[in-house]
């Protein structure tokens, strides 16, 4: 007897963004819990963390389209050069999300790089059409906005 197949549709989508900032300062802010400090539509359910905040195997849950649910765990947790996100949204895909950090003259550039794989038929319609080229490009752009926004408003409180 063998296993059945059920063939993924795979893609990935890879861009560099960068702030001027120490990458051990950016790092503790790609957590689920900190995220709220910098992104304003940000909205999650922390499922397991012992310490609260990102570690290694944390999980927890964000809301989706269709009224679906997607779960999170951080498989990887290298402070302050690496954390690596596996999402699962039920049986219609998964994504890796891998994020590296480089430090250079005191700014951090960060390659964020994410793994699709669709399995339903609606996840091979609409993650292709959710994550085109163009839309990703606009999505990490505002990320870098917001984390630059981030440093800067820290920056002029003193802090």
């Amino acid at each position: 007897m063998e296993p059945g197949w059920k063939q993924g549709q795979r893609f990935e989508r890879v861009r560099e963004i960068s702030v001027r900032a120490p990458a051990r300062q950016v790092f503790p802010l790609l957590c689920p819990v900190r995220e709220y400090e910098w992104i304003p539509d940000w909205k999650c359910t922390m499922v397991y963390s012992r310490s609260g905040v990102a570690e290694q195997d944390a999980v927890f849950i964000t809301p989706q389209k269709f009224h679906r649910k997607a779960l999170w765990t951080l498989i990887t947790y290298d402070p302050p050069r690496l954390v690596e996100y596996l999402l699962v949204m039920g049986t219609e895909a998964t994504v890796r999300l891998t994020i590296s950090l480089v430090e250079e003259a005191g700014v951090t550039r960060l390659t964020w790089r994410f793994l699709f794989t669709a399995i339903s038929v609606l996840a091979r319609h609409t993650l292709p059409a959710d994550f085109t080229e163009e839309k990703f490009a606009r999505m990490l752009g505002a990320r870098e906005q917001q984390l630059r926004a981030f440093f800067s408003d820290t920056a002029a409180r003193g802090a």
